[in-house]
C-alpha cells in the first residue's frame, strides 16, 4: 500500500544542501506572510481554525490537528503546535508528552475509520538547520503532515492519475466533510471523535447532566466557572464552606486547578465574581479512562449471531458503548471492491443500552469484524474482533426433554426431546445430539450419541431415579456443542427382567403381578450415595460375546494349523540333499512294495 512488499513501520531522516521544492514553497509563503502581517502564517491559520471549528479533528493543551482547506488526500491532516516553535528540539517536556498523546489519539481515529491498521505517510517540516541554522527563521512554524492513501475502504486507495497528475489534484471529500460532519464515515468514529475532543480540552463539556465535570483520579483537574466569560477572575469555594480555595488574583481567570485530584476533591464547587455574585456551580466526579472491553460472539443458528461484552476495568464514570460490524474482504481478490454489502453497519444493541448487540442475516461462509468501543468522558477505547459463523456456531440446548419408564423392563428408560426453538431451519440443517444419564446417587455420567430425537437407555439401575440431560451440535461439526439442557428425571419400572429365551423356542415373558390393594407397597429406593460401583454388564450380552470369541479363536487356530502343514509339506530341500517327492507321490516307492515286479 505504501510502496513496501513487507508492511512495516519505519522512519527516515533526510538531509540536503538545498531546500527541496515543497519545503522551498512553504518557506517562501511563510516569509512573505510574516513580512506583510508581522506574525507566522501557520500560527494565524491555526488560530482561525480554532475560531471557526469547521475543520478541527483533535485539540489538546499544546497541539491541534486539523484538515487543511488545501487538502488533496481524502483524510489528510495537519499537526500544529499552539505556540510558536521552529524546530522539534525547541519543544518542552510537557509539549513532547502531549504530542505523544495527541498522535496516539489521531492514529486510533485513523484505525477506526475503516477498522484496519491504517497506512499513512507522515513527515515533519521544521526550519532549516545546518549552515542556515543561525539565520532568521521567525516566520517558520514547526508542523507535520499526514497523507493517508485510503479512499473508501481498507483495500480501496486513491491514485493520482490523469487530470490530477497533468493538471490539478481533485478531492473526493471536502475538508469539512472529513473533519466536521464526517459524512460517509461510521458513526463509531464520529462519537469517538466527540469524546476525544471533549477530553482533550481543559474544561470537558457536553457530557452527562449540565454542571458536571469529570476528571481522572491522580491527575490534575481544571474546573471552569460555567456562568462567566473565559478569563474573568472569580473566587472559588466548596459548596457549604466559607473557606476560600482560590482568589481572583490567582491569574487563572475563571479556572480552578486541582493538583493530583483524589476522592476527597469530589463534590460541588461554587464560583463568585468580583462583586460577590454567584457565577455558577460545578460538580466534580472522578474516575478512570475506558479500557478495551472484553468481547465474545456466538451464533445460535445459521443466519444470526450476537456479541456480548464486559468492561475490562471499572471506570466509575458514565459509560456507553458504540457497536458496528462489517464484512471482511480478502485483499487483492477480484470481487472485493468496496460496495454497500461490505459495511460498516451499526450493530443494534438489543435491548437498547444492553451489553449485547445482534447481527441479523449474516452469511455463513463470510467473516465479519466486530467493533465495540467503550466511551466515557475521559476518552474511548476500541476492541476489534474477527468472527466467522462456522466457528462461533453454538446452538441453544434441546427443549422438551422427557424421561419415561418402559413397562416390564426394570433397566430401561425412554428419553425424548425436540429441536431448540431458535433453530428455524430444521430439517434442512440438522443437529446431532449427545445424551448423559446417571443414577441420582452416583456422580459419574454415562453418555450415548442418539441417532434421532429419542433414545432408550438399556442399562439403568432398577428402582433408582435417574437424571438425564441432552446437548446439541451442528450435524457437520461446525462450531461447538450447546450447553446441557435442564435435567429431567425418571425411574425405571420395578417389574422383573424378561426371562431368557429358551433354546429353539419363542420368548416367554412372565409379567409382573399387579399388587393387591391391601398388600403393602414396596419400599422406596434410598437416595443416599451408594458406595458400590455401578455394574452395567448384561449376562446375555456377556455370554454372546464369550461364545463369539471362542468360535473365532477356534477357526483361527484351525486355519493356522492347516497353513503350517501345507508350508512344511511344500518346503524345498537344499541342492545336495535328497530330492523331495512331489505332493502326490506315494510315501513308499513302488519298487519296494512286497511282490512288486522288477521293471
Amino acid at each position: 500500500m505504501m510502496g513496501s512488499s513487507n508492511p512495516h513501520p519505519h522512519c527516515q531522516v533526510w538531509a540536503s544542501s538545498f531546500l527541496p521544492d515543497i519545503a522551498q514553497r512553504e518557506e517562501r509563503c511563510q516569509r512573505a506572510y510574516q513580512s506583510q502581517h508581522g506574525e507566522p502564517l501557520l500560527m494565524e491559520y491555526g488560530h482561525q481554525e480554532l475560531l471557526r471549528k469547521e475543520r478541527l479533528v483533535l485539540t489538546s493543551e499544546h497541539w491541534l490537528v486539523l484538515v487543511p482547506f488545501w487538502a488533496v488526500w481524502p483524510f489528510q491532516t495537519l499537526l500544529l503546535p499552539r505556540r510558536h516553535v521552529r524546530r522539534l528540539p525547541e519543544l518542552t517536556s510537557a509539549e513532547r508528552d502531549d504530542l505523544a498523546f495527541i498522535m496516539k489519539k489521531l492514529l486510533i481515529k485513523y484505525d477506526n475509520l475503516f477498522e484496519t491498521s491504517f497506512p499513512y505517510t507522515m513527515g515533519w517540516h521544521g526550519a532549516p538547520t545546518g549552515s542556515e541554522a543561525e539565520a532568521k527563521w521567525d516566520h517558520w512554524q514547526l508542523h507535520a503532515h499526514y497523507y493517508p492513501p485510503l479512499l473508501r475502504s481498507a483495500t480501496i486507495r486513491k491514485f493520482m492519475v490523469g487530470y490530477e497528475m497533468l493538471a490539478q489534484a481533485q478531492r473526493e471529500l471536502t475538508p469539512e466533510q472529513m473533519s466536521s460532519s464526517c459524512s460517509g464515515l461510521s458513526r463509531v468514529l464520529v462519537a469517538v471523535a466527540t469524546a476525544l475532543v471533549s477530553v482533550s480540552s481543559s474544561c470537558p463539556q457536553a457530557w452527562g447532566p449540565p454542571g458536571v465535570q469529570y476528571g481522572q483520579r491522580g491527575k490534575s483537574m481544571t474546573l471552569c466557572c460555567p456562568g462567566v466569560t473565559a478569563g474573568t477572575p472569580v473566587s472559588w469555594f466548596r459548596d457549604g464552606e466559607t473557606r476560600l480555595l482560590q482568589g481572583p488574583d490567582s491569574g487563572l481567570g475563571h479556572e480552578l486547578v486541582l493538583a493530583l485530584a483524589d476522592s476527597t476533591d469530589e463534590g460541588t464547587y461554587m464560583c463568585r465574581t468580583l462583586d460577590g455574585a454567584l457565577g455558577g456551580m460545578v460538580t466534580l466526579q472522578l474516575g478512570y479512562p475506558p479500557a478495551r472491553p472484553v468481547v465474545s460472539c456466538r451464533a445460535a443458528d445459521y443466519e444470526n449471531f450476537s456479541c456480548t461484552w464486559n468492561p475490562s476495568q471499572v471506570s466509575g464514570l458514565p459509560t456507553r458503548y458504540l457497536t458496528s460490524y462489517r464484512k471482511k474482504t480478502v485483499p487483492g481478490a477480484d470481487g472485493q471492491r468496496m460496495s454497500p454489502s461490505t459495511g460498516p453497519w451499526p450493530c443494534p444493541q438489543d435491548p437498547p443500552a444492553a451489553a449485547r448487540c445482534v447481527v441479523h442475516g449474516a452469511e455463513f461462509w463470510s467473516q465479519y469484524r466486530i467493533n465495540v468501543t467503550e466511551v466515557n468522558p475521559l476518552g474511548a477505547s476500541t476492541r476489534l474482533l474477527d468472527v466467522s459463523l462456522q466457528s462461533i456456531l453454538r446452538p441453544d440446548p434441546p427443549q422438551g426433554l422427557r424421561v419415561e419408564s418402559v413397562p416390564g423392563y426394570p433397566r430401561r428408560l425412554r428419553a425424548s426431546w425436540t429441536y431448540p426453538a431458535s433453530w428455524p431451519r430444521q430439517p434442512h440443517f440438522l443437529l446431532k445430539f449427545r445424551l448423559q444419564y446417571r443414577p441420582v446417587q452416583h456422580p459419574a455420567w454415562s453418555m450415548v450419541e442418539p441417532a434421532g430425537l429419542e433414545e432408550v437407555i438399556t442399562d439403568a439401575v432398577a428402582g433408582l431415579p435417574h437424571a438425564v440431560r441432552v446437548s446439541a451440535r451442528d450435524f457437520l461439526d461446525a462450531g461447538t456443542w450447546s450447553a446441557w439442557s435442564p435435567e429431567a428425571w425418571g425411574t425405571p419400572s420395578t417389574g422383573p427382567l424378561p426371562k431368557e429365551i429358551p433354546a429353539g423356542g419363542q420368548p416367554h415373558m412372565q409379567p409382573e403381578e399387579n399388587p393387591q390393594p391391601d398388600s403393602p407397597a414396596p419400599p422406596r429406593p434410598s437416595l443416599l450415595p451408594d458406595p458400590r460401583p455401578l455394574d452395567h454388564r448384561d449376562p446375555l450380552e456377556q455370554m454372546a460375546v464369550l461364545a463369539s470369541l471362542g468360535i473365532f479363536s477356534f477357526l483361527g487356530l484351525a486355519a493356522g494349523a492347516l497353513a503350517l502343514g501345507l508350508w512344511l509339506r511344500l518346503k524345498p530341500v537344499g541342492k545336495d540333499g535328497p530330492q523331495k517327492p512331489g505332493f502326490l507321490a506315494p510315501m513308499i516307492p513302488v519298487d519296494k512294495l512286497p511282490g512288486a515286479p522288477n521293471l
